[in-house]
């Protein structure tokens, strides 16, 4: 037998020994078998619910964060989100409650329902841990990241958080009804 066969003949055993112990499909843990979202945010599903590409958008220098994801649901109800919570500062969460059987639900800056982190005080490149509550299934729970408002994101900026106004007589906010006073109970 010629050295070079004899090399080769040790050489390939030890390759395919080297390969089956090390792949890349060896245990639950592999890269594998790992979920994965090829967006900037993070993934996580309870049930027929799915939460995608979550993460949290905040403007340098600024104490709110707007909350970018899409919410699935894959099931033949709808369900409704019950509350929208961060483990740093308190969520203002907007507009429609509701993922309609089979449907997606996008939350943005500006869209119909919109969610922001107020008096936040994780800054961007930090991780923030985010809860969806439901009506009907169990809550998910995520550990996202704060990115920076730049690049892709510069445009997603916090809504102004609301502030009641009161009226120059000081006695009613505006965009209310002041009370009719012919609907006053009489006294005789």
């Amino acid at each position: 037998m010629t050295p070079r066969r004899r090399a080769l003949l040790v050489a390939v055993p030890v390759a395919l020994v080297t390969v089956l112990a090390t792949g890349c499909g060896s245990g639950f843990n592999a890269t594998a078998r790992q979920s994965y979202a090829p967006g900037d945010g993070v993934q996580a599903g309870t049930g027929d619910l799915r939460i995608v590409s979550a993460l949290v958008v905040s403007p340098e220098d600024s104490q709110d964060g707007v909350i970018l994801m899409a919410v699935v649901n894959d099931g033949d109800q709808d369900e409704e989100i019950t509350s929208i919570e961060a483990d740093d500062g308190e969520v203002d969460y907007t507009g429609s409650h509701t993922i309609p059987a089979g449907q997606t639900v996008l939350f943005s800056a500006e869209s119909d329902p919109s969610a922001t982190v107020r008096n936040l005080s994780t800054e961007p490149g930090e991780a923030i841990t985010v809860k969806i509550s439901f009506a009907d299934a169990e809550p998910i729970r995520l550990r996202t990241v704060v990115v920076p408002a730049t690049g892709d994101y510069a445009s997603i900026t916090p809504a102004a958080e609301p502030t009641p106004t009161v009226s120059e007589s000081g006695a009613t906010p505006s965009g209310s009804v002041p009370p009719d006073p012919s609907s006053s109970p009489s006294t005789s």
